[in-house]
């Protein structure tokens, strides 16, 4: 009896692991999507994103997002449908990306969603380079929370390595870490999520650039996209 309890508990881990679903170069795939009415900023942007630049890149595959237009503050959402999965409670989204310059972003926003009947778990972060810190998104009452941890623009022609750690508990969006170029920044803030009219299963990343008052044009490269779940 002690031996099949043993087996069945290493059976169990291995199970868990071989339950975790990865994807990577995301920004390779096709698919994408985006808009700036949705981005929660003024609209009206100018966007463009190009797959497969060979510099500058980490892998030879990088993609390139542009921003611009004439609306001041415009923002453009970059986003993918990566499953119906609705079942997974830990994520993972693991990101590089880089500036020739910053001086024309007022932020980055980088977010994995999950629709879950009718419920909408959304694990959004967003680099304030304006208030110089992190935020997270309070789903459910629509409003950016600051935190302590420090964001500042890059120095522009180097890599920024991201990494965002989150889960669905006990019914709340729970937000674990920020680690940025290996910085490990521990969050433990948790928030509900908003309830929606229509049902739904599915898995979404989203990559968002943010634009200034004069809506300067510019553009950044992102890499080695990784988003896994469990």
């Amino acid at each position: 009896m002690k031996f099949f309890g043993l087996l069945i508990m290493i059976c169990g881990m291995a199970c868990a692991g071989l339950a975790q679903t990865t994807f990577t170069n995301i920004e390779s795939m096709s698919g994408w999507n985006a808009c700036s009415g949705c981005a929660n900023a003024g609209g009206g942007a100018t966007y463009s994103m190009t797959r497969g630049i060979s510099s500058p890149s980490l892998d030879g595959k990088s993609a390139k997002f542009s921003l611009g237009g004439t609306t001041p503050w415009s923002h453009a959402l970059f986003y993918r449908n990566m499953s119906t999965n609705s079942t997974a409670t830990n994520f993972v989204y693991d990101v590089h990306y880089y500036y020739k310059s910053a001086s024309a972003s007022s932020g980055m926003e980088f977010s994995v969603s999950q629709r879950k009947g009718y419920k909408w778990y959304r694990w959004d972060t967003q680099c304030s380079y304006l208030n110089g810190n992190w935020r997270l998104w309070d789903n459910k009452y629509a409003r950016w929370v600051n935190t302590s941890i420090p964001c500042h623009r890059p120095s522009p022609y180097t890599w920024t390595h991201v990494v965002f750690e989150g889960k669905r508990y006990n019914g709340k969006v729970d937000f674990v870490s920020i680690t940025v170029n290996g910085k490990k920044y521990y969050l433990n803030k948790s928030y509900y999520p908003k309830s929606m009219s229509n049902s739904s299963s599915r898995v979404i990343i989203h990559y968002q650039l943010n634009g200034n008052r004069y809506q300067t044009d510019y553009s950044n490269w992102g890499d080695k996209f990784t988003l896994k779940y469990w």
